[in-house]
């Protein structure tokens, strides 16, 4: 993507704030994020609603939501600003991809391959954010990524080993083109950082780029069942479209202005961490205690990161050319 160059240097870092201060916002904004997104795949269990239906329903609502908040505060003159029409629009279709891939992982596997697998993406990201967004490698970003994956390992190991041949080969390919995309997205939205587009703008085109691709199959998924819709499943789809993706997503996307990508995507692993623990609040499941250890290591990479980890002010903007 050339022609989109911009100054570089500290002064470049943002349109938007920078300096400490902002760093806990980011920080606080992708916690805080993650850890009400832990609470959706109780909800998505609870729901008798056909899969591709749900999240059709719940971006569509985002997406009215948010492109309200748009029109009516200058969200166009934004994306005029910014000069990044294209790459707005690609990360949309990226972000349907990583859903797309991700359903197809637990349709042709189960839910555990499909959950671990697209949260290697702060693996992913590690490893490419140097060279695709010119960061420096920071030690305690990849003892972080270990320690998270540690904990990650012991949650869904476990799930995995009792799927009793659920792991196939197509599930596996799936399941790392989600988290591919799930790191391409992450790194889209902090090539962008210094442009000062909002993240409710950002959530806006995941949420076209998921109805668009999605539609097609929530009509012939839903077509082809007896479903009727609910009273539980209108009330969850608004809850998932205003809260989890209007606001969560809105949040974590522009927690990413103000920190290293490589640090959000770890502070991502709050949402599978917390899941379990909502699950057993919410309608009683009782987890493993390997989701309690492997949980206490991804808040402890969480503390790394937050605690020893730089700013983004090395960070020189040439990204994805």
């Amino acid at each position: 993507m050339t022609g989109e160059r911009t100054s570089t240097g500290p002064a470049s870092e943002a349109v938007g704030p920078t300096g400490a201060d902002h760093r806990v916002r980011g920080y606080a904004e992708i916690a805080s994020s993650s850890l009400i997104l832990g609470t959706s795949a109780t909800l998505i269990q609870v729901s008798a609603m056909p899969a591709s239906l749900l999240l059709v329903l719940r971006m569509g609502l985002a997406g009215i939501a948010l492109g309200a908040v748009f029109l009516m505060t200058g969200g166009i003159d934004e994306i005029r600003r910014s000069g990044r029409l294209r790459r707005v629009s690609l990360l949309g279709v990226v972000v349907a991809l990583e859903m797309i891939f991700y359903f197809a992982s637990i349709r042709t596997s189960n839910v555990t391959v499909g959950v671990s697998l697209e949260y290697m993406a702060p693996v992913w990201v590690a490893l490419l954010a140097p060279l695709l967004l010119r960061t420096r490698r920071q030690r305690v970003d990849m003892v972080a990524v270990a320690v998270a994956v540690g904990g990650m390992a012991l949650l869904v190991l476990p799930a995995a080993t009792a799927a009793n041949g659920g792991v196939t080969l197509p599930g596996v390919v799936f399941g790392l083109l989600a988290g591919f995309m799930f790191a391409a997205a992450m790194m889209l939205v902090s090539s962008m950082s210094e442009t000062g587009i909002r993240g409710s703008t950002f959530a806006l085109a995941y949420c076209i780029g998921t109805v668009v691709l999605f539609t097609p199959l929530a009509v012939w998924q839903t077509a082809g069942s007896d479903y009727q819709l609910t009273w539980t499943d209108a009330w969850i789809v608004v809850v998932n479209g205003l809260v989890y993706t209007a606001l969560c997503f809105s949040l974590f996307t522009d927690g990413l202005r103000y920190v290293r990508v490589e640090h959000a995507g770890i502070l991502g692993y709050l949402e599978p961490v917390t899941s379990p623990l909502w699950a057993f609040l919410l309608i009683g499941e009782t987890p493993p205690w390997t989701a309690y250890a492997g949980g206490a290591l991804i808040v402890a990479a969480g503390i790394l990161v937050i605690a020893f980890g730089k700013s983004e002010k090395d960070r020189i903007l040439e990204p994805l050319a």
